[in-house]
């Protein structure tokens, strides 16, 4: 009778190293499923809070050329909280080198705590503010690139522009990188007033902006 029961006992013993397999398989999958979870819970938290990062890559591209609009899909891999891959997937504005600059914009970012290796698509929408606007096109863009005597980028410089007849002032700030983008300016002469605290204001006048048109500046502060 013995081998009897032996043969009865191998197919509960192999059934029981299935469930076995299959609940450890089952758990692991669970935990990556988390891990990865956590890891692009933790990316869209830095996403978030580097906004500024990315805005400020694309700025500089649209100061030389505010057509640059569309969706960049950046696949990107971290490991130990470190970039280790950049892939560009797709690119909707036709410049690889602002495509380039995201990327390494974002070479020098360290997330704790995404230990990965975790592997997914960053989409991108790089749009100028007013593109959808209905007076997009009947109206001007102005945009500047104001540095330091030195040759450093200016950030939160003030700029005014002003219509040479009494009216409505608009306004503008340089982000980190000293550049402003100005969109939906009507048609007109206009002088623009620059200002920062610590330096001497500059202003320039009659900068002629058409319908259409894209007007670039270049501005260096002195300091007082």
């Amino acid at each position: 009778m013995r081998p009897k029961r032996v043969r009865l006992a191998v197919p509960v013993i192999l059934a029981v190293m299935l469930c076995f397999v299959s609940c450890r398989k089952e758990a692991e999958n669970r935990e990556s499923a988390a891990a990865d979870s956590l890891c692009a819970s933790l990316l869209i938290t830095h996403l978030q809070a580097h906004f500024d990062d990315l805005h400020d890559v694309t700025m500089r591209f649209h100061h030389r050329d505010h057509a640059l609009n569309g969706i960049i899909e950046l696949k990107v891999r971290w490991e130990d909280g470190e970039l280790t891959g950049t892939e560009v997937v797709a690119n909707e504005t036709g410049s690889d080198d602002l495509a380039e600059a995201l990327l390494e914009k974002m070479q020098a970012w360290r997330i704790g705590g995404l230990d990965g290796p975790f592997e997914t698509v960053v989409p991108i929408n790089v749009k100028i503010v007013g593109l959808d606007d209905p007076e997009f096109p009947n109206t001007a863009i102005l945009t500047g690139e104001i540095k330091g005597a030195e040759g450093n980028p200016l950030e939160d410089v003030m700029v005014l522009i002003k219509p040479e007849v009494a009216g409505m002032v608009l306004r503008a700030r340089t982000n980190r990188e000293g550049i402003f983008v100005r969109t939906l300016i009507p048609p007109g002469t206009w002088d623009v007033e620059y200002s920062l605290q610590g330096y001497e204001a500059a202003r320039k006048e009659g900068i002629k902006l058409s319908a259409g048109k894209h007007v670039r500046e270049s501005v260096v502060l002195e300091k007082k």
